[in-house]
């Protein structure tokens, strides 16, 4: 079978794979009554892949547009993201 993976076919596959995660993690926050390590562990994994799928659409809606301000906030806005992301997870 041959199939041709396209942009938007390969973000609605992360996106799907990270609706599972956060799926998983809500289960297992609700069968160990919010004592579960592996639940941690499936809702970073969940929350990384939404906030990778909103920066990417977002970016790609950045470069449909002419003013450079929309591209130095989106600049800005996603290292903000990414480096309190970071220091939440390492803190």
């Amino acid at each position: 079978m041959n199939k041709n993976w396209s942009f938007t076919a390969v973000l609605q596959l992360v996106a799907y794979i990270g609706t599972g995660c956060i799926a998983l993690a809500l289960m297992l926050v609700t069968i160990f009554k919010g004592n579960g390590g592996l639940a941690l562990v499936f809702s970073n994994i969940g929350q990384a892949i939404a906030y990778i799928i909103t920066m990417v659409v977002a970016g790609s809606w950045v470069r449909g547009q002419r003013h450079m301000a929309w591209l130095i906030c989106y600049v800005v806005f996603v290292v903000a993201i990414v480096v309190l992301y970071i220091l939440g997870i390492v803190l």
